[in-house]
This record gives C-alpha cells, structure tokens and sequence, in this order.
C-alpha cells in the first residue's frame, strides 16, 4: 500500500477531475488522479465551454490558453429542421454583460490543457478503482490490480457510472432521455455557415447542431428518438444519421458527406434524478458522477469545473488537510453549496431536451412559433441567468 498524509485521491482523469487536481495544487494540497484507462484518449468530440467555465478556468490559470485553441461563439440560434431561423442571440452581447467569452473546442484539448498544468508524477494512468474504505484517519483506494492507495480524502469524478458513488450509497438508477446522440468532428467549411456560429436545428424527434472547433474544423451532433439499447444499424453510422437528416437546412447534408465514419460516436443519453447527498465523512462526488446531465444545455462539463473550483477554495482553509474536522466540513460545505445549482441545470436540460424530441407534428408547430415570437431578449436573460457564475 502507498501511504501519504495530508493527500487528496481523486479517481477520474476526466475534465473535472483534472480541474479538481489543477485547482487543489494551486491551493498547496497534495493530490493524486487516477485514471482506469492506460492514457489519455481524444473522447467526446467537441465541447461547449461557456462563459462560466472560463471564468472559473480564469481561476486555475488555463482559461487564455483554452479561448485560443477554440472557436469563440458570436451567434446562438435555434433553426427549423428547413433551415429557418427561430431566435438569434447575441453570444458577443453575453459576453460584454458577464465578463467572459464563450468557446466551442475540441474535448481532448481541454483535457489535455488541464493534465499539462499539473505537477509531475500527479496523474496515475491503468488504475481502475474498485472501490474504498473510510476510517477516522482517512481512505483506502482499492484498485483493480490489487493496489491500494492512501490519502486524507477521497473525490469521486468517475462519470455517471460512478463506482464511488454506488460504493457509498449503492446503485444507481439512470435515467435514459429517449433518444440516442451521434457526434464527430470533421474539416469543413461552408459559405452558409460562417465562423463562430452555433447553430441547433429542430425537427420531429430529432435535432442537429454544429459548431466551429477552431483548426477549420466542426463539431456537430445528432439526436434522434429511439429506444434504449437500440443496436446501430447494419447500414453504418454515417448512412444512418444521413437518411435520417436527409433534406435538412444547409449546411447539414454536406457536413455528413464530409465526415469520415470512423470518426462518430453514437451513445444513448442518460442523466439521473438529483440526489441529495454527494458524500459521507472524507469522502465526495464531482461532476458527472454527483450530478449527471443530459447535453441540452452544454453545461456538463461546465459544471464539473465550477465544483472543482468552489471545492478547492472550500479545501484551502483546511491547513493543508491537516485538520480533519475542517475537511469533512469543508466537503459538505462544497456540496450544500453546489447542489440546487447544480440540480437546476440538470432538470432543466431535462426539459429542453423533451421539448426538442417532440415529435407530434402540431405540437412542434407550435413550439416552432413560439420560439419564432419570443423576444430575443428573454432567450438572452435566460442564457445569462445560467451562465451566472460566483465562487
């Protein structure tokens, strides 16, 4: 067993587990990741990081690298499956009133932005956690290769499948949304689709967005009803989301033909319920695996790093983790802190996404025409209400 005092274990080497790492290094504590895959691999295609990650990204001192490698977004609209534009923002406008661009870029640049901040020697790769004990002195990681490791506390940033979140409290049960997501990134450009836009098309059942990622390339993604488990069809990816799209606004059909098939991703989209409790004792979630959200809103990612952030300022008053009482309490002051907000995004990216799979065709007219008449200025508030961010 590797035995350390005063060392916080963080398993996951996702996005907010290397923010946490990142963040809790700047406060002078000692931490650990561990990641179970053997190195870190280009997942998830592109990504949303809005003006409340960036401001928080500020914090950790990575965010002008991250604006530079992507796309900053100047224009958010909504768009009928034809094309027609429904409401525009203004990302620019949101960008003045909260003090922060918004960037769309590639996941693995992020992750890999994070990972190149950190301390030498911080990430351990091939480690798959199986599970902990807690005692009055600490935590025991267990792994899958019968290591074991020793730290002063434990958070859990591994995902929605979350082995420290169903060794505390249990199995989880997912919710699954009712359709599936194909995504990629490909080199494209297309006059009708200029830089700096992101562009979500709906239609019945099914939506479509796309994004510059900086490098000439996009990011799009396709969502259409289905049901869960469904296997991919024998068609092929590439030929399924292009029938299924077929005749939809440009630049859609083009991105498709232009993208190489062994580049997409399909997953079914689940989230869970809001749970109350994130942790027990010495011992907290993080991220997908406290609070995971469906995409609709690009917020998951977004708020994995706003808790790493507040975490870390909650963990900086502990004197290096020395005081034991001070931590356990600094954790359940992060989690009281980040929960409702947290729970807020999620049930409402739960909302938007079951209002953009409708598929009876009078009630997406209607959708339709509401979101053509609703002031801009009410899309605007909204966006800016959830891009509030304060640590």
């Amino acid at each position: 067993m590797t035995t350390e005092e005063n060392r916080a274990l963080i398993i996951g080497g996702g996005i907010g587990g290397l923010s946490t790492a990142l963040a809790l290094q700047r406060a002078g504590i000692q931490v650990a990741v561990f990641e179970r895959t053997p190195e870190l691999r280009e997942v998830g295609a592109g990504l949303a990081v809005w003006a409340n990650a960036i401001k928080a990204l500020r914090q950790l001192g990575v965010a002008d690298q991250l604006v530079a490698a992507g796309t900053p977004m100047h224009d958010y609209q909504f768009r009928s499956w034809q094309g027609e534009t429904l409401i525009q923002v203004s990302v620019d406008d949101l960008t003045r009133r909260v003090g922060a661009p918004s960037v769309v870029m590639r996941r693995a640049d992020v992750q890999r932005t994070l990972y190149e901040a950190l301390d030498e020697g911080v990430m351990h790769l091939g480690a798959n956690c199986v599970g902990f004990d807690a005692d009055d002195n600490g935590v025991t990681a267990r792994f899958e290769d019968g290591r074991e490791e020793r730290g002063t506390l434990l958070i859990g940033a591994d995902g929605i499948k979350s082995v420290t979140r169903s060794a505390q409290f249990g199995e989880s049960k997912l919710r699954y949304s009712g359709y599936k997501c194909w995504r990629s990134i490909t080199p494209f450009q297309h006059p009708s689709f200029p830089p700096g836009s992101w562009w979500l098309y709906w239609g019945r059942g099914a939506r479509f967005g796309l994004s510059y990622v900086g490098g000439g390339s996009v990011y799009w993604y396709a969502m259409v009803n289905a049901p869960e488990g469904a296997p991919d069809e024998e068609v092929g990816r590439k030929r399924r989301v292009l029938e299924g799209f077929r005749g939809w606004g440009e630049p859609i059909e083009a991105l498709i033909e232009a993208t190489d098939e062994s580049t997409i991703i399909r997953n079914d989209l689940h989230d869970m319920v809001p749970i109350e409790r994130w942790g027990e004792g010495p011992v907290t979630l993080l991220g997908d695996a406290a609070h995971p959200t469906t995409p609709n809103m690009g917020q998951g990612a977004c708020q994995a790093i706003e808790d790493a952030v507040i975490l870390a300022k909650d963990l900086a008053l502990t004197k290096g983790l020395r005081d034991r009482a001070a931590m356990v309490n600094a954790l359940r002051s992060y989690e009281e802190r980040r929960r409702d907000r947290a729970a807020r995004v999620t049930n409402l990216s739960w909302r938007i996404g079951a209002v953009g799979q409708w598929e009876n065709p009078i009630a997406c007219a209607i959708r339709d025409r509401v979101l053509k008449i609703l002031p801009n200025s009410l899309m605007r508030k909204s966006l800016e209400s959830n891009l509030a961010y304060d640590a």
